[in-house]
């Protein structure tokens, strides 16, 4: 599969070979640029290949209804939308048919690491998102991407087979960094799950590894075996974990 970007003649993705496994997880890693974004537009059907194709359970994604897939695919981006209204409601939208589920809201709330954030708000659920209405209040970046994964699980909890998440720790601290680590394998149990971060410790948590190195997979292994082959993957890896040696 390739696909370049309307007036440009050099593709982001050039003749990537990606398999995911249906109900295992896959961390994608690569530098600025690699395509990672853009393989994730292209899953959730936000964007076409421009030759190849994406198929599920070995039928095309074009021969299905968009708005049906999408359904399916329940996706975190890294800056999360932030709709003006209450916390309930930012959450339910995952599966806006099932809005009366507040049982299920709150136990994805939980999951997510959300369920504290509501505590603390003025009103609790009903407390409205946006401080351009009377009462509202504004969420951290963090909290923000902690409802987003409340609002993907709801989604999961109806119907939603496949969890995306495009860099989901990138505006937590430390702590809550840590947390989702703890969380990560119980938050994408039974779910066919794709995970772009830049984060090892988030990735190292998936079951499969792929390296996206000039819009094509390079590398693909658990993390333990791409560390051991001393490629790309391990020296990223090295990098990044020499920042935290005493």
């Amino acid at each position: 599969m390739t696909f370049s970007y309307p007036g440009r003649s050099d593709p982001v993705l050039d003749g990537i070979d990606l398999e995911l496994r249906a109900g295992t997880s896959t961390a994608v890693v690569g530098v600025n640029g690699a395509g990672k974004t853009t393989l994730v537009s292209l899953l959730s059907r936000l964007r076409e290949p421009t030759t190849g194709r994406i198929t599920a359970d070995g039928v095309d994604l074009r021969e299905l209804d968009p708005a049906g897939w999408q359904r399916t695919v329940a996706v975190v981006f890294q800056d999360p939308v932030r709709y003006p209204l209450s916390a309930y409601d930012n959450v339910a939208l995952g599966a806006i048919e099932h809005h009366g589920d507040r049982e299920g809201v709150e136990a994805v709330a939980e999951r997510a690491g959300f369920a504290g954030v509501v505590e603390g708000l003025p009103h609790g659920w009903d407390t409205l998102l946006t401080r351009e209405l009377p009462g509202g209040v504004d969420l951290s970046g963090g909290q923000w991407q902690r409802l987003a994964l409340a609002r993907a699980l709801f989604a999961a909890r109806h119907g939603a087979r496949v969890l995306v998440l495009d860099e989901p720790t990138s505006a937590l601290d430390v702590r809550g960094e840590a947390a989702f680590y703890e969380r990560f394998l119980d938050i994408t149990r039974g779910l066919t799950t794709v995970v772009i971060s830049h984060r090892f410790a988030t990735v190292r948590r998936a079951g499969t590894v792929c390296v996206l190195d000039s819009g094509r997979v390079t590398e693909r292994g658990t993390h333990d075996e791409l560390v051991a082959a001393g490629g790309t993957y391990a020296e990223m890896y090295a990098v990044q974990a020499a920042r935290f040696a005493p």
